[in-house]
């Protein structure tokens, strides 16, 4: 049996023949799949590498990860941080990576320099942003592969740079927030609003397409 899911690699020294995969996380907004402990072919293009797979407690987590070592990532071609689609194959347990440099999703568009964050049970968090912000919520980090706190934000021809302002509660529905001075930039309204992530340049575009 085939199973496909979205992974973020995560590189530890010293993590010789073993693997720890993150999955199963009960508000992770990525596909996932579980795979049993035990001896499994990591595979990426013509290299593989076999090594010892655990599985982690993941039930309050919103991320989808595997940790490897430095030589096996170097093996594979792995890079730390990066995301990847992952093909588990139950028959030969073996997982087979691809490169997934870009993330495409519609997320929730706020507007406004107060942020307001309202969890599951009810906690609110209130932060600012400033026109050289933007606000995303914990959830939509990961949603888009997000690892650096500067990100270019491009609809067509308009560009702008801004500082990234990570939410950090997990409870929290994924948005993103700007500044109304950035929502007129770019033409924003408060409604789902299709986005493009790119990992390799921090390059997040509005109405990608468009």
């Amino acid at each position: 049996m085939i199973s496909r899911a979205v992974f973020d690699v995560n590189v530890v020294p010293d993590f010789a023949n073993q693997a720890f995969l993150v999955a199963g996380c009960g508000g992770s907004p990525l596909p996932t799949f579980t795979v049993p402990d035990g001896n499994v072919v990591l595979r990426r293009r013509n290299a593989k590498v076999r090594v010892s797979l655990t599985n982690s407690d993941s039930s309050e987590c919103i991320d989808n990860r595997i940790d490897v070592g430095v030589a096996t990532a170097r093996t594979l071609g792995l890079i730390d941080k990066r995301r990847y689609n992952v093909r588990f194959d139950s028959v030969d347990r073996s997982l087979t990576f691809f490169r997934k440099p870009v993330s495409r999703t519609s997320i929730a568009t706020r507007i406004g320099s107060t942020v307001v964050e309202i969890n599951t049970n009810g906690d609110r968090t209130i932060t600012h942003i400033t026109d050289n912000e933007i606000h995303v919520s914990a959830i939509g980090v990961v949603l888009l592969g997000i690892l650096k706190n500067q990100l270019l934000l491009k609809r067509g021809l308009v560009t702008k740079k801004v500082r990234l302002q990570a939410g950090t509660d997990i409870f929290v529905e994924p948005f993103i927030q700007v500044t109304p001075n950035t929502a007129k930039m770019f033409g924003l309204f408060e409604e789902a609003t299709p986005v493009a992530f790119n990992q390799i340049s921090s390059v997040l575009r509005i109405h990608p397409g468009k």
